[in-house]
């Protein structure tokens, strides 16, 4: 028994490491990230950052995956302070719903297909709705703005279509829809960040299965850390 209970504990003790050491590189992605405001490179480095919590949900499981994110925010807190340490939480729950799907067995494409929506939900919707209320913005002064939005990107479509020649009927039909979309903006929100979520998914998966291919299978074989 003592000698059961000494291998539990050196497991558990070498989960914990492991998940430390993954959520320290997983930080060390997104400093690289701050200090390189690149378009197109930011984004790379933020689906690199990713990986690591990919590996860790498929290796340890979702529990310690967690703990690894809570741990790796209050490090990032530390550093960049806690508004901008919420880039930590960003790549830890796409990185927990990518390793969900690749422990599955989802290809790249039914992954990002199921996991993009959760992913804008919990990452992009809720924290946007608690912000509102959180900071109290002034929720017409948003509405409006929303509209506007709407209304200019549906105009900048107008324009394109005139400049091409477009016919008299589909300029109206646009016009049509531009007034139907603006008046429920939230379908037009929801759906575009939807489509954010996708593809933010698709790059951060499409790179997890570039980088864990290359590494062996036990590698990444399930470690069952003892409880």
């Amino acid at each position: 028994m003592n000698r059961e209970a000494l291998l539990k504990q050196q497991d558990r003790t070498r989960a914990i490491v492991e998940g430390a050491l993954l959520g320290d590189i997983g930080i060390v992605f997104l400093l690289m990230r701050a200090f390189l405001p690149l378009p197109g490179v930011r984004q790379i480095l933020r689906a690199v950052a990713t990986v690591p919590f990919v590996m860790l949900v498929q290796r340890r499981g979702l529990r310690l995956t967690i703990l690894a994110a809570i741990a790796s925010y209050i490090l990032f807190s530390a550093l960049v302070g806690p508004l901008l340490a919420l880039a930590a939480i960003d790549i830890a729950v796409a990185g927990i719903l990518a390793g969900i799907g690749r422990r599955l067995g989802l290809g790249v494409g039914l992954n990002t297909l199921l996991t993009g929506p959760l992913y804008a939900f919990f990452d992009l919707v809720v924290p946007t709705i608690v912000s509102v209320f959180v900071f109290r913005y002034p929720v017409k002064q948003l509405s409006d703005a929303a509209r506007n939005f709407v209304k200019s990107v549906f105009n900048l479509g107008i324009y394109l279509l005139k400049d091409v020649h477009a016919s008299p009927s589909t300029l109206h039909r646009m016009d049509a829809w531009k007034a139907s979309a603006a008046e429920h903006w939230q379908i037009a929100w929801v759906c575009s960040l939807a489509l954010l979520g996708m593809l933010t998914m698709y790059l951060a998966i499409l790179v997890a299965e570039i980088v864990l291919r290359q590494i062996p299978d036990q590698t990444l074989a399930r470690q069952r850390a003892a409880s």
